[in-house]
């Protein structure tokens, strides 16, 4: 694999723009073992997990279903490190909290302590070095059956020195409700995306983790109370111009976009048209239960 070329650090601390697929930012989705490795390795992802923290490069390839289990991606691929920056990485969780997704939430309550030192350990792994790292949940249901028990969100949370905050809210949430098949999913997205970034740190990273085994309802505003009609898009086409608006608080390459989600309504059309997406896509109603706790600690070091 080709070195990417080194990119000089802009004034103003955020990244320049690229877009596409680099070789070596995607690794399959398929259940890794005890020592984070992945079982199987999707043929774009060979040799690719070594590149440090930085702006991405040019080069760009067409993204691709890797197979079952696999992963869609568009994320641009990092470049070489610049010696004496500061890295400043902000994490929202969006965890569909229905019924069905008991068995990963139990993991994601099971693991929320170490979550800290697990991903600061598969990043130096990859040869990343993170100066600070957040993170912050965005808990959903469905409005139309669970009103304003929708959504449930926490603040930020810095890592380590309140990894017991942040193990506290996730075990506070209980998964249950939801109504019908389609989620709030968007609506969370929607809250995860106008979240109080950091400005901090010469280089940053703005990443959001989706957790759902359901397909979304589309945006209608209509039908969200009051509180939230101002902080959730008209519809889809309003959500994609505010992710793709290079001048909005999403940094137009810091912005990371990691999919746990079925192939279907929402998710699909998100990882069809967005840059910067990587959708790992799960069995509708499977509770993603193909999905361990591992996958998603490297899905995260990958995207960083």
């Amino acid at each position: 694999m080709s070195e990417n070329p080194v990119t000089p650090a802009p004034a103003d601390g955020t990244d320049d723009a690229s877009t596409g697929l680099a070789p070596g930012t995607e690794e399959a989705a398929g259940t890794l073992g005890a020592t984070g490795a992945p079982a199987e390795a999707s043929a774009t992802a060979a040799a690719g997990t070594s590149e440090p923290i930085d702006e991405p490069s040019a080069t760009s390839a067409t993204a691709a279903d890797v197979g079952d289990g696999g992963s869609q991606s568009s994320l641009a691929a990092p470049a070489a490190p610049m010696r004496g920056l500061s890295y400043a990485v902000d994490i929202v969780f969006c965890v569909d909290v229905t019924g069905s997704m008991t068995p990963i939430l139990d993991a994601v309550k099971a693991n929320a302590l170490r979550f800290y030192g697990d991903v600061q350990d598969n990043l130096v792994n990859k040869g990343k070095n993170v100066d600070e790292l957040r993170v912050r949940v965005v808990a959903f249901r469905d409005f139309g059956a669970d009103g304003d028990a929708a959504m449930q969100e926490s603040p930020f949370f810095a890592l380590p020195a309140e990894q017991g905050e942040f193990s506290a809210f996730v075990n506070g949430l209980v998964a249950e409700g939801g109504g019908d098949a389609p989620e709030s999913g968007l609506e969370a997205v929607s809250l995860a995306m106008s979240s109080p970034w950091t400005t901090r740190g010469d280089r940053r990273r703005q990443v959001i983790v989706v957790w759902t085994d359901q397909p979304a309802h589309p945006l209608n505003s209509a039908a969200l109370p009051e509180a939230y009609r101002a902080r959730v898009p008209a519809d889809f086409s309003a959500l994609t111009d505010a992710w793709e608006d290079a001048q909005g608080a999403l940094g137009s390459s810091s912005k990371r976009l990691i999919l746990f989600a079925p192939d279907g309504p929402g998710w699909s059309d998100i990882s069809s048209v967005w840059e910067n997406v990587v959708h790992h896509p799960s069995q509708a109603g499977g509770g993603l239960s193909d999905v361990d706790y591992g996958t998603i600690i490297d899905s995260i070091g990958n995207s960083v």
